[in-house]
């Protein structure tokens, strides 16, 4: 009976302790939230993080990412810069703080596709797109104007021009017409270090040694890549000036260049100085 007694006693103390409890006698754990506020962004477009992801905790947050994306700094990121894959997962870790429990949380941002006449990651015009193509090669950007001095806009905004040199010499795979082609074709005159070359920067070379918009990939566009910037003139910009060389060879002594001002692609003599625009594809 006493074991009995002692028990009725200590359930009797328990309730009348609970029946005590009131919401503002205990802390409450508060529960940590991420509002996600970008979904997609282009590809070169650098975003901060504090407006990607927002948080009612004021907990450490640390960041990682997988995919198409580069978080800097690296010790302690800031901002996101997309890259030119289909998309980035990011990953926010927010430490307990207070009230609020830590909390991971997850997000997949896409690439936006990029339209023609956009500004591209090298500063340049989006000129052609297509996304049937392989991943890297879908978008084709056309060097600003005013690239010869490795910046866009400013006082000089005159088109350069130059020859294509490499006269009687036929460059092995620099041939190629189609879309594509003019990044190989580019490296392939290059290769070649014609003769000529140690006299006139070719047009191939201004290209290929170009950097803009921190971009370091620019060719001179194939005959149809140079034909598209024709076409999508309107909304790329640029000058209507007739001759521009593409870098696809004919032969030993000619290649094909654009007649802007009458639309005609043509041959002609590989040591005529004609305009030059890079181009580059992402």
């Amino acid at each position: 009976m006493r074991s009995r007694a002692t028990f009725l006693v200590g359930a009797l103390m328990l309730a009348g302790l609970l029946s005590g409890v009131t919401a503002s006698s205990v802390a409450a754990a508060t529960s940590t939230t991420v509002t996600w506020r970008v979904s997609s962004l282009t590809a070169g477009q650098v975003k901060s993080l504090s407006a990607i992801a927002t948080s009612n905790s004021s907990g450490v947050k640390t960041w990682s990412k997988k995919g198409s994306c580069t978080l800097t700094p690296k010790s302690d990121p800031t901002k996101l810069t997309m890259g030119t894959g289909i998309s980035c997962t990011l990953t926010l870790k927010i430490a307990k703080s207070g009230k609020h429990p830590a909390k991971t949380s997850t997000k997949t941002i896409t690439r936006k596709p990029y339209r023609v006449g956009q500004t591209g990651p090298g500063g340049g015009i989006i000129f052609y797109v297509d996304l049937t193509r392989p991943e890297g090669s879908q978008y084709f950007e056309a060097a600003c104007a005013g690239w010869s001095d490795g910046t866009c806009g400013g006082s000089d905004l005159t088109w350069l021009t130059a020859v294509w040199g490499c006269r009687e010499t036929s460059i092995i795979g620099a041939d190629g017409t189609a879309i594509g082609d003019g990044e190989q074709n580019t490296a392939d005159i290059i290769a070649a270090d014609c003769p000529d070359s140690a006299m006139d920067t070719l047009a191939a070379e201004y290209a290929y040694d170009l950097v803009l918009g921190g971009q370091s990939d620019w060719f001179l566009p194939s005959k149809d890549e140079l034909n598209q910037l024709y076409t999508n003139r309107a909304m790329v910009g640029g000058s209507l000036t007739c001759g521009w060389w593409s870098s696809s060879e004919f032969d030993a002594n000619y290649a094909w260049f654009e007649v802007f001002c009458r639309e005609a692609s043509d041959k002609n003599v590989k040591t005529n100085p004609f305009h030059v625009r890079p181009v580059r594809s992402f």
